[in-house]
């Protein structure tokens, strides 16, 4: 339960880490959908809307007028007139008058609504169409229309009454006291009468129709807005489900050892043509965490106590045999004897980086094909400063470089025996080692992943020491603790771990700076000679 909680993020800087990690994901959905908003909008025929306003006088007033204390609510008498302007029957004689052709009572309620205000004795009646003159046309008329309907459904029954009572004045003799009450009520009826035929009428009629569809910018920037709540709902899901290590901290914690250095990726250049930084660009940022690394090295290793060390990591492709080369090259710099062996039988990978031969190699030596100076490799390193100034010579080293400065010797995996873990046993191989021991300084020796198979396991009881190699975004948390457990279980003594595919930081930068500004002064120092 600890695990599971313990690599939430808690800060607003822990957030941004993890957006600009899935920035993709975050960015991709926005975009796409603004653009599919705007293209299925911009592809739309065009809609246009027109409204007319009826005033409609409440009951109260009549009630005020004739005297009655009966009180009406406004909001639900507008309502109900609402209601009432939405009758099939009103909409047909509204097909009708309009005079549009094609026109039906169903197109009129498909394509109207009438709504009432809610702070005004107001309906405003809105027709949508595709001809801007039908949408304005049909919401006049049927605002026209609504206030014959009104006055015919008011006045139709008072009307009624009123011819009843016609009829019974005319029976009765001018002199009877009943007449006079039936002129009376007579009188009334039709001060009534012309009251609600004034109901409701047409305040402002549709001057014209505003186009309301398509609306492109405005579909797309809602579509941006939906893909971004859903950019950041996947990212932050991707997050959650992803068991990749991705925190030194968390490293840190698993492995328990001392951290030797922090490696950053290398550049992209180098990764296409499989080169060094340590001896391309020994004047960059990154060459100094490599001698950094070596400075760390020689920390945890006084006195040079352990003569060969052994590097290995838990997976492949995390930056193990690129680190021990530059390693290699940092240390023969230091004015060591360096001989860089490659043990990794199944996937060997330093004669791609050092652009030797991949044969002789310690295989063929092993098993007397080849002498052990025959397989041995030379490779010329001239100093930081030489580089900088350019002032390579012309040496007989394996890669075309002046031994000016330092020793470092390669030494091939050479041919690919069928059974790898059996060699890593024999006597033979384990002498040539004991061999390099007695002759360099240091023997840096590239091992298999410790997870992938038993080779880095059964090499480490032959070394004197060992470091692992971790790289984040790379290994999974099941993974680096079987990773840590297999480790313990080494006989060779633990230096520390090191850990690749960090972000530069500003100590890089200043390096790098540094470097720079020494460099353009050999440059103009070596023009003015």
């Amino acid at each position: 339960m600890k695990d599971a909680f313990s690599n939430r993020p808690t800060t607003v800087a822990d957030y941004l880490v993890i957006l600009r990690r899935r920035k993709w994901v975050v960015l991709l959905p926005p975009i796409v959908a603004a653009i599919a908003a705007y293209v299925l909008s911009a592809g739309q025929s065009p809609v246009y809307s027109a409204t007319a306003q009826v005033l409609v006088n409440p009951p109260s007033v009549v009630n005020q007028l004739l005297q009655v204390n009966q009180v009406v609510d406004p909001n639900r008498f507008l309502i109900t007139q609402a209601s009432v302007a939405r009758a099939p029957e009103l909409a047909a004689r509204v097909a009708t008058a309009s005079g549009v052709p094609g026109m039906t009572a169903g197109r009129v309620l498909d394509e109207s609504d009438v709504a009432p205000s809610s702070d005004a004795d107001l309906i405003a009646i809105t027709v949508n169409d595709r001809d801007r003159n039908v949408a304005a046309r049909v919401a006049n008329t049927y605002a026209t229309e609504f206030t014959r309907f009104s006055k015919e459904r008011a006045t139709s029954y008072i009307d009624e009454v009123l011819a009843s009572l016609q009829k019974k004045i005319d029976s009765l003799p001018a002199n009877s006291p009943l007449y006079d009450t039936l002129i009376q009520q007579q009188g009334q009826l039709a001060t009534l009468g012309k009251l609600l035929a004034g109901n409701s009428s047409l305040l402002r009629p549709a001057e014209g129709a505003a186009k309301i569809r398509p609306r492109p910018k405005r579909d797309a920037i809602l579509g941006f807005l939906l893909g971004a709540v859903l950019g950041l709902a996947l990212a932050f899901l991707a997050e959650a489900l992803d068991r990749r290590v991705r925190d030194e901290h968390e490293i840190d914690e698993a492995i328990g050892l001392p951290l030797l250095a922090r490696i950053p990726r290398p550049p992209r250049a180098l990764q296409k043509t499989n080169d060094l930084v340590m001896l391309c660009e020994p004047a960059s940022a990154q060459a100094e965490t490599f001698r950094k690394l070596r400075t760390s090295i020689e920390f945890v290793n006084p006195d040079g106590a352990a003569r060969t060390i052994m590097v290995t990591s838990a997976v492949e492709q995390e930056g193990k045999s690129t680190t021990i080369a530059n390693l290699a090259i940092a240390l023969a710099r230091g004015n060591r004897r360096v001989a860089l062996v490659d043990l990794d039988l199944r996937r060997p990978y330093l004669s791609r980086l050092f652009h030797v031969g991949a044969r002789p190699g310690i295989t063929d030596v092993s098993i007397g094909g080849a002498p052990l100076e025959d397989a041995l490799r030379p490779i010329g390193l001239v100093s930081v400063v030489e580089d900088l100034a350019s002032q390579n010579g012309h040496g007989g080293a394996s890669n075309g470089r002046a031994p000016s400065q330092g020793t470092l010797h390669v030494l091939p995996a050479g041919t690919i025996p069928p059974s790898a873990g059996e060699l890593l046993q024999d006597e033979r191989l384990l002498s040539v080692l004991d061999e390099l021991a007695s002759r360099f300084d240091v023997v840096l020796i590239d091992a298999p992943p410790l997870l992938a198979f038993g080779d880095a396991m059964t090499l480490s009881s032959r070394v004197d020491a060992m470091f692992a190699i971790t790289r984040l975004s790379r290994v999974q948390r099941p993974i680096l603790h079987e990773f840590v457990r297999q480790l313990q279980s080494c006989q060779a003594t633990l230096l520390g771990y090191v850990v690749t595919g960090v972000e530069h930081s500003e100590s890089y930068r200043y390096m790098y700076e540094a470097y720079e500004f020494y460099a353009r002064g050999l440059k103009s120092e070596k023009e003015r000679v």
